[in-house]
């Protein structure tokens, strides 16, 4: 009996040992399996590079050598066109002229061609223009296009827009005016001037002023004249007592455009002044004198022989039809 009971523990020592012992394998085992199927760590991936922006071309400043464009005539442009990019060059690059109206053109192609412009840099284009001879008195917007290639040859383009001032030219005519060749002390001659606006812009305010020794007139105001109209002006001069002889003076013609900028000019005139001549009245005691050269008695003989002479052809004539009466009488 104690045999078999030593058997048995021995038997239950055994199998604990045996179930102590299969774990660890086991474990073992899988750990060698997980580490025998799993894949090697992964690299680290490498840091994206930053998206670089567009590089963009504008139109920084721009510069006329006028003040205006006069129509008919022609002007310089300067536009200086930056590259605002701190970190791309831009190249390629086709840089044009257009105005909208059509009433300012470039000379040639109006367009222009860089190789290319570096970053933060900038270039000046300068390019000669001509207003038409119609074109309107008015700022006149123009658009300056940029066409370029970034640093990847990627095509982009970019517009500005300027301004350019335009003024039709003031263009006032009139007849070569003139004073009397004589005048005379006291006396108030005429003057008058037709002046004519051939421009395509009116004209104001316009006034004339006299400054002629020995005449006074002060001035005259015509006022404003319409393109392709005219204006007559007229006005009396007074010729003072106290100047004879030849004069000569100026007639200032003053004028404005539709901006407010002033025109003068300065006309020549010339007369001569000659003296107030006194007519001659006969005095009453000469005409006394003149009738006293005749007596009384002779003006009442003239008269009396002159009655005498009708009352005898009344008479005469009288008889004559009396006589032929009683003829005619005796007859029948």
């Amino acid at each position: 009996m104690k045999r078999i009971m030593c058997f048995i523990i021995i038997i239950l020592i055994l199998c604990a040992a045996v179930i102590v012992a299969c774990p660890k394998e086991t474990n073992a085992g899988s750990a060698g399996t997980a580490q025998q199927n799993s894949s090697p760590p992964a690299a680290e991936p490498e840091p994206a590079q930053a998206v670089s922006s567009q590089p963009k071309l504008m139109v920084e400043k721009y510069v006329l050598d006028r003040d205006y464009i006069e129509a008919g005539g022609s002007a310089t442009v300067k536009v200086t066109i930056r590259n605002t990019s701190s970190s791309q060059d831009v190249k390629n690059i086709k840089v044009s002229f257009w105005e909208e109206s059509a009433e300012i053109l470039p000379d040639g192609t109006g367009a222009v061609y860089y190789k290319q412009i570096a970053k933060n840099s900038s270039c000046t284009w300068s390019f000669k223009v001509t207003a038409t001879t119609t074109a309107q008195s008015k700022p006149h917007p123009a658009t300056i296009t940029m066409e370029y290639e970034d640093c990847n040859g990627n095509p982009l383009s970019a517009s500005d827009r300027i301004i350019l001032q335009v003024r039709q030219p003031v263009r006032l005519s009139y007849a070569e005016p003139s004073l009397p060749v004589r005048v005379t002390q006291g006396d108030r001659p005429s003057f008058t001037m037709t002046l004519m606006n051939l421009g395509k812009s009116t004209i104001y305010n316009v006034h004339l002023k006299f400054d002629i020794p020995g005449l006074s007139g002060g001035s005259l105001l015509i006022g404003t004249i319409p393109p392709g109209e005219s204006q007559t002006g007229t006005t009396n001069l007074r010729v003072e007592s106290e100047q004879l002889g030849p004069v000569k003076g100026t007639l200032l013609l003053s004028y404005e455009d539709e901006y407010g900028e002033r025109y003068e000019e300065e006309i020549p005139l010339s007369t001569n002044i000659e003296a107030k001549k006194e007519v001659s009245v006969p005095k009453q005691t000469d005409m006394t004198k003149t009738t006293t050269k005749f007596p009384g008695w002779i003006i009442w003989a003239a008269a009396g022989t002159l009655l005498f002479a009708l009352i005898s052809y009344f008479v005469s004539r009288w008889l004559k039809e009396k006589k032929q009466r009683e003829e005619d009488e005796m007859r029948l």
